[in-house]
């Protein structure tokens, strides 16, 4: 199947499943999706390196909801248990988490879709994360709660920045430290423009393929409804 008539089975596809299951929705919760999509982006992504700490990833995840970015990237995720759902208060469900076997796997994914990989880490030449240039795609790779980012991550990386801190302490908690990079991220992104055609926006594809994952996972047995009705859910991945 050639390219465009591939992208245009799923734009067809998205479109007939929330065709099928907005109606099956509260307009109040539909009207919530449309405008979480008007504001979320993937041109900033943020990756995990050997995260131990199922709760510091949770509260992390949802720091990343609240400010709407899309991606995450677990690099080697070694959470002896799943997600905390009374930290993520359901954050985790809206987002698109990607498992990486390697740093190495996570560097060549994200240069190939125009992202620099920006590593945190205390070293002599890192950029304050004020100072940083989001005008660029641009993934925040952060290390595990103990080691920090691993010696092939710095090696991979196009720059390091670091958070700027005033006390005594060199570094912040895990969660923390992703909360304020998103915040500052969000800052900078939103100075690119606020038109529909702003480069931190999500491409109009990928936006419409959100909402019917979105829709999908929200109603109840929305996957037998959608079977019944001839439509290929299975196009369209939980996680687009």
């Amino acid at each position: 199947m050639g390219k465009h008539r591939r992208l245009a089975q799923l734009e067809d596809t998205a479109l007939a499943m929330a065709q099928a299951l907005e109606p099956l929705v509260l307009p109040r919760r539909l009207e919530k999706m449309r405008a979480v999509l008007a504001t979320r982006s993937d041109h900033v992504v943020f990756a995990f390196e050997a995260m131990v700490d199922p709760h510091n990833l949770s509260a992390a995840l949802r720091s990343l909801d609240a400010f709407s970015f899309q991606d995450v990237y677990l690099v080697r995720y070694q959470g002896k248990t799943g997600l905390s759902k009374g930290v993520t208060r359901g954050a985790d469900k809206w987002l698109s988490v990607h498992a990486m076997e390697s740093t190495a796997e996570l560097a060549v994914r994200l240069k190939e879709r125009g992202y620099r990989l920006a590593a945190s880490h205390l070293r002599h030449d890192a950029v304050d994360l004020e100072q940083m240039d989001f005008s660029q795609p641009t993934a925040l790779l952060f290390g595990n709660e103990h080691a920090g980012v691993g010696p092939e991550a710095l090696a991979l990386a196009d720059l390091v920045f670091r958070i700027p801190m005033r006390g005594f302490v060199e570094s912040f908690n895990l969660s923390v430290s992703a909360a304020l990079a998103a915040q500052t991220a969000r800052r900078e992104i939103d100075r690119l423009g606020a038109e529909d055609q702003a480069p931190w926006r999500l491409d109009p594809l990928r936006r419409n393929m959100l909402y019917a994952a979105w829709l999908r996972r929200h109603v109840r047995r929305g996957e037998e409804i959608l079977a019944k009705k001839g439509i290929d859910h299975r196009l369209i991945p939980l996680d687009p």
